[in-house]
């Protein structure tokens, strides 16, 4: 079976064709997926990069996908071959994988497989950051720094669902793109002191900009006894009293799998939707290319490869 993959640590260019064995069920709650459509996430550039996770080589990356079911386990009641699933699994670069039935839920009717495939880790982290990591209420407001990011326009979306007066963090260039989200206030970090404009204002503070940048920001907006969230990795923030501050960090298989059936429901009925940057094949040179934008600054958007 063909995969993509690499031997070495490196920039996109490491990548090679790689044949591996079929995937073969082990399990009774296992399935085998024929993909459809790949989602990239910086988490595999830093990857490839050699700054995560271990030197098994060789190793196939990726975790988003959505694909077509071609076998079930003899456990499997909930879906059938022939299903269309949203899965966060892998690895999925690669022809076939192989899954628990807790990575999956089934692909709506009426939504693209490119805009299943792009809600997956960027939503599961955004809808985690609001249920989990915090609890947003009706009424709450809600400060997003990074909000035209992939997780952050997400973040966005699912608090004005959820009743949140929201308030939304980007470049200046990003303008349109969150008043297309519907953000009810922006702040433009490269315009204005957005720490200053929003001080204390916020019930709680969710930090998704690359890298956790400026989780100093949460310090300035949140008000005493209110949350926060960062995918940062940072000094333990803020310094005000009785505010909680969680660091993003893994969840179980049972809490993701609630996050990705809520979210592709949501997809669904249009309460959601997601920005795709660029579409490339599923191919050694569409994999190349997809981890070179990656390395770059590209407008907002996600990336999927689609077979």
């Amino acid at each position: 079976m063909k995969a993509f993959g690499y031997t070495k640590f490196g920039g996109p260019e490491v990548f090679e064709t790689i044949e591996v064995n079929e995937p073969e069920i082990s399990a009774g709650n296992q399935v085998i997926v024929e993909t459809k459509v790949v989602g990239l996430n910086n988490f595999e550039r830093s990857q490839r990069a050699g700054m995560f996770g271990g030197s098994n080589f060789p190793i196939i990356p990726g975790r988003d996908l959505v694909g077509e079911i071609i076998q079930v386990g003899a456990d499997v009641n909930d879906f059938q071959v022939g299903d269309l699933v949203i899965a966060q699994g892998g690895p999925s670069y690669a022809d076939k994988v192989v899954l628990t039935t807790s990575h999956i839920v089934k692909k709506p009717g009426n939504v693209s497989n490119e805009d299943a495939v792009a809600l997956v880790t960027p939503g599961i982290t955004a809808y985690n950051m609001l249920t989990q990591f915090t609890e947003v209420k009706k009424g709450n407001t809600v400060l997003v720094n990074g909000a035209s990011g992939g997780v952050g326009t997400i973040i966005v979306q699912v608090a004005k669902a959820l009743g949140a007066h929201v308030i939304g963090i980007a470049s200046s260039r990003n303008e349109q793109l969150l008043k297309d989200l519907g953000v009810d206030e922006m702040g433009f970090y490269d315009q204005e002191d957005v720490g200053a404009k929003f001080a204390n204002q916020a019930d709680v503070v969710l930090n998704a900009a690359l890298n956790g940048n400026n989780d100093a920001l949460i310090d300035q907006v949140v008000k005493p006894d209110g949350q926060a969230a960062t995918v940062g990795q940072g000094a333990e923030l803020p310094n005000k009293p009785r505010v909680n501050v969680e660091h993003v960090h893994p969840l179980s298989a049972a809490i993701n799998h609630k996050a990705l059936t809520e979210l592709a429901q949501m997809l669904a009925n249009g309460d959601v939707k997601v920005n795709i940057f660029k579409q490339l094949p599923l191919t050694l040179q569409g994999v190349i290319a997809g981890h070179e934008l990656l390395e770059s600054s590209h407008a907002p958007g996600r990336i999927v490869l689609v077979r």
